[in-house]
This record gives structure tokens, C-alpha cells and sequence, in this order.
């Protein structure tokens, strides 16, 4: 049991915490100084400042907490708030001074705290209740949904000071939050962290100014908002991503941070002229709860173990090919997380970097500077690596540089652009690969597609199509009694679906595809030995997830099939 019993308002305690964020964050002086000026000016606790600064995420700045209360981490999935009546304890209070009540025992009253060092709430707590006061550390973001589904569509009372901080915050930061445009770009922007867009759309017409985000694949509308609005939200976005404001007839490309809910969303922005102003996209590099292990990201064992067994080779080339967004990058990150703890000297070069690793140096590409993927590769031969990332070969230059890496004694992991897994070997060909340089580096392939996740709550089953069991009969399989389908719930949104999982393909070459390769093949013959060596169509991978209730036949015909 952990008691918070009340102190001195000068909190040493609120130093510790501080000390601990700046020290995990790796914070630059100027920034820290800023953050110093602002906890002056506001009057608020210089950990709240950095939180709302997105210097610092809300699950750091609760661990934070955490650590120097002695306290635990609130957990709004596996403790739910409890609903307390008025007169037990006034909600105002708790508004006050941000608490959630988990629950109320004879003896005990636990709650979640945004603040755990505000001992004079719960001192008052305490007198309310007549019980001891058992604390757990809230993540901000967590505190302000349970605070506004206690009091329903208003926002809480207590959130008040967490906008006039910010507001605080954003003025010296001089972002202008003020406007208009800014209030809509961070309502968009916490809309789709909520929701988990990938992709943000901003796209001006005549009359006026829709915003799309895409969800698992697939865009909704988001809003519609006046035309007049176009022009400056574009302008904002320019200024955070530093580029050229007075640049309205070509096409820029940047990235942008911004501050959603007490922490940075890294953001990829591409603005695009059309007839009626300029268009933005933004790709939300986000990654926060990502868990790169190839079980939880739906790969299944056949080809996790091909995965597995190509990640922990000793030298060559191993390709993941597939379209934009087909989520390649995320299952190279998964390979280069299986290596943590590995005695090797793994180097990246990736555009951008989306994750970071401990165990690995990663290079972000600046072609205005002159650092390529190719540059940065043959910079990384004298960096004596074991392995090495490449985040896309494009042209024959990076293609040239990757393959003599493999056949060097290095492990190359890359992706590329090919419909499948065996049309990745011709496509390097084509770049200017010799075929024999092909068959002697090459270690294997992999490709893979996203398809909806079946939302797990509202799921039903039904007879299958005669389409369906057409497509199944073709790939070889045996036709389904029963087919899953989406219904729609709360939960999800109503869609039926919930994330995404990947269809994979993969292979590892035995010494008849290596030589087929080798001599120029066709890729029919190509195939055929890539079957002998493991590979599993994506669409045979597609219809057992679909029999085991984890997407439907109708996403896997419309993302793979003919």
C-alpha cells in the first residue's frame, strides 16, 4: 500500500521528477531553458511545462511520476473508473484536482492521479472520505477521457488550466494557437491519433475544404470546413514543416511535429498545387504501442520462421517487396527488434526514420545534401557491419552498392517495389543486377499486402459466396461451410473492422533457385522453384486467416486476388 501523506509545497520531489524526464529524454539546454521560462510564467510545474511542450510523452511523464511516488502506473483497461455518486464525493473536487476514483474500500480509496504530488488533494480526499489515500500515476491523455466521460460532452472544469497552460505554451512558442486554422489542424490531428490514421488529408475545392483520414487502409471524410480555411491551415502546415511559404506552384515535400496531447507526432508532409489551392498530406509517422514482434503483427509461423531464420543469416540479401503502405517497414522493424541484445553492428539508412532503436544506427537520407542511399552505404562497408538496413532500393546505384554488400560477407535486409515475392529477383535485374550477382547474394524474398482486421467484438459468420468458394478452389483450397463477416459495433466505429493484418510470402533459396536465377530464368520457372523452397502464396495466407475469423474472403479477393 502506498500512502501519499501531505508535504511542503516546495516539493523536492517535483525536482527528482524532472531530473528523471530530462535525463530519460535527452533534452537540449536550449530547450530546457524555454521550458524553465515557461513554468515561470505560468506558474506551473515544470514537468506539466516539458509534458505540454511534447518535449516528454504523457506514459513518460507518468512513469516519472511513478517512480519517485512509488507508485504504480494507472491502467484504464484493467482498472475502469468507478462511478462515484456526488454526495459520496463531490465531482467538483476531483475536477479540481484531477483525480478518477478506481475504487472505494472499507478502509481505502484508490485513485488515478494527473498530479501525484498534489498532496493537498489528497489530503482533502482523505478528510472527505475518512480513508487512506492509495495513488496511481494517470497518463494525462487517459485522465482527460475518463474526466470527460464522467461529466458526458462538456468539457471537465479541471481542464481549464490544461488549456490555459497550453495556450501559454504555444504563445511563447509563438505557433499561433489562436487562430482558427491552428485550432483545426490540432483537432484533426488528435482525431487521427484517436482514430489511428495513417494518413491525413487536406484537400481544398470550389465551394469548400475537406479533410479525410485514412483508417486501415481506407479514406473517410472527417470534416468540411469553410473554403476560406484552406489557405491558412496550409500555411501552417508549411511553416512547421520549413517550407517555402511563398512557394504555391511546385510541389514541396517536408516534416512536421506537432504537439498532440502532451507528447510530438512526427509527421511526413507532402503539399501538391491543384486548380483550386494547394493540397496537403501528412503521413503520421507515429509508432507509440507499435509491438514489433512478427506473432503480434499477424505473420504466421510458416513465415515468421522464414523471417526469422533470414534476419539471423550471416550474409546476403534478403528483399520485402510490396506497394506504398503495405506495411513493409514495419515488418523490417520487426526483424531488426528480434536482433536486440545480438553481438552485431547493425546500421540503417531509411527515408525516413520511422522508429528508434537502441541496438542500431540509424541515418535519415538528405539528397539536398548530397546523402543517398547509395552514398550511405558505401560509407557503411568501412563501418565493419554485420547487418545492414536499407529502407528502399530505387535506382541501379543503391541496387549496385546493396549487392556487393551481400556478396561481401554482410546481411542486407532492403525493400523494394514488386507485385510479389518472386518478382522482386527481376526487378533488381532490371535495375542493372547481373543475374549471376542475383543468384550468389541473393538469401531470399518476402512480399505482403494489409488487410482489414475483423473486429473481434462483433464478428458473425455466414454461408460463403459461390465467388468465395470459386477463389478458394483456384489457389488449391478446400472450400469453407462457414465464412466470417463484418457487422459493426460500437467498438469499431461501425465498420466491422479494427486494424490490419498482413498477407506474407516468403521463401529462402536452395542452390536450384539460386542457380535459376543465376542463369535468367523465366519467372514462371522461377516460382515454381520458390514453391520447392517454402513460398506460401499471399493468397493461400489470406484464406487462413480468413477461416481462423481474423478478416474476411471479400478483403482478401479485393486486395489479392485476380
Amino acid at each position: 500500500m502506498n500512502l501519499i501523506l501531505p508535504s511542503s509545497r516546495s516539493d523536492p520531489r517535483r525536482d527528482r521528477v524532472v531530473e528523471a524526464l530530462l535525463a530519460g529524454n535527452n533534452i537540449e539546454p536550449t530547450v530546457r531553458a524555454r521550458a524553465e521560462q515557461l513554468a515561470s510564467h505560468t506558474r506551473r510545474p515544470a514537468e506539466q511545462v516539458l509534458n505540454q511542450m511534447g518535449v516528454v510523452s504523457d506514459r513518460d511523464l507518468a512513469k516519472a511520476y511513478a517512480s519517485v511516488c512509488g507508485c504504480e502506473v494507472w491502467d484504464p483497461e484493467l482498472e475502469p473508473p468507478l462511478e462515484v455518486d456526488n454526495s459520496q464525493i463531490q465531482h467538483a473536487f476531483l475536477e479540481e484536482h484531477r483525480l478518477i476514483v478506481l475504487d472505494i474500500q472499507p478502509e481505502i480509496v484508490v485513485v488515478a492521479a494527473s498530479d501525484p504530488l498534489d498532496d493537498e488533494g489528497f489530503a482533502g480526499l482523505a478528510f472527505a472520505t475518512g480513508r487512506n489515500v492509495l495513488i496511481k500515476a494517470a497518463l494525462p491523455g487517459d485522465y482527460r477521457r475518463a474526466a470527460h466521460d464522467r461529466r458526458g460532452a462538456p468539457e471537465p472544469e479541471g481542464r481549464l488550466d490544461d488549456l490555459k497552460l497550453q495556450a501559454d505554451v504555444e504563445r511563447v512558442l509563438d505557433i499561433g494557437a489562436d487562430s482558427q486554422a491552428a485550432r483545426l489542424v490540432g483537432a484533426v490531428l488528435e482525431a487521427a491519433l484517436a482514430r489511428r490514421a495513417s494518413d491525413i488529408h487536406f484537400e481544398p475545392w470550389r465551394h469548400d475544404f475537406r479533410i479525410r483520414l485514412r483508417i486501415d487502409g481506407r479514406l473517410a471524410e472527417y470534416q468540411v470546413a469553410a473554403s476560406d480555411l484552406a489557405a491558412p491551415v496550409i500555411s501552417r502546415i508549411k511553416v512547421l514543416a520549413n517550407l517555402d511559404l511563398g512557394e504555391r506552384r511546385l510541389p514541396q515535400d517536408g516534416r512536421a511535429t506537432f504537439v498532440v496531447e502532451g507528447r510530438s507526432m512526427e509527421t511526413r508532409v507532402s503539399i501538391v498545387p491543384s486548380v483550386f489551392g494547394e493540397t496537403a498530406v501528412l503521413r503520421v509517422l507515429d509508432r507509440v504501442g507499435v509491438d514489433f514482434d512478427l506473432a503480434r503483427l499477424g505473420v504466421a509461423d510458416p513465415e515468421a520462421a522464414i523471417l526469422t531464420r533470414a534476419a539471423h543469416a550471416n550474409h546476403g540479401i534478403f528483399l520485402l517487396a510490396g506497394p506504398t503502405g503495405s506495411g513493409k517497414t514495419t515488418t523490417l522493424y520487426a526483424l531488426l527488434n528480434s536482433l536486440a541484445g545480438a553481438e552485431k553492428k547493425i546500421l540503417s539508412i531509411e527515408d525516413p526514420v520511422e522508429h528508434h532503436f537502441r541496438h542500431v544506427n540509424q541515418i535519415q537520407v538528405a539528397p539536398q545534401i548530397g546523402l543517398t542511399f547509395a552514398h550511405a552505404l558505401r560509407s557503411f562497408l568501412r563501418q565493419d557491419p554485420d547487418v545492414i538496413l536499407v529502407g528502399e532500393i530505387r535506382d541501379a546505384e543503391t541496387a549496385a552498392v546493396a549487392i556487393q554488400a551481400a556478396m561481401t560477407g554482410h546481411l542486407v535486409l532492403a525493400s523494394t517495389h514488386a507485385n510479389d515475392a518472386v518478382r522482386a529477383v527481376p526487378r533488381l535485374v532490371d535495375m542493372g543486377v547481373e543475374p549471376y550477382q542475383m543468384g550468389a547474394a541473393l538469401l531470399g524474398s518476402a512480399a505482403q499486402r494489409l488487410v482489414r482486421r475483423l473486429c473481434t467484438h462483433c464478428r458473425t459468420q455466414r454461408s460463403p459466396r459461390d465467388a468465395e468458394q470459386v477463389f478458394v478452389a483456384a489457389i488449391g483450397g478446400e472450400p469453407p461451410e462457414q465464412a466470417w463477416q463484418a457487422h459493426g459495433c460500437d467498438l469499431c466505429g461501425g465498420t466491422g473492422y479494427a486494424g490490419r493484418v498482413a498477407l506474407l510470402e516468403a521463401f529462402i533459396c536452395d542452390d536450384a533457385l539460386s542457380s535459376a536465377i543465376a542463369r535468367g530464368e523465366p519467372i514462371t520457372v522461377l516460382a515454381e522453384l520458390s514453391r520447392a523452397c517454402g513460398r506460401r502464396s499471399m493468397e493461400q495466407d489470406g484464406v487462413a486467416k480468413a477461416a481462423a475469423g481474423l478478416t474476411t474472403l471479400s478483403e482478401i479477393m479485393a486486395v489479392v486476388g485476380a
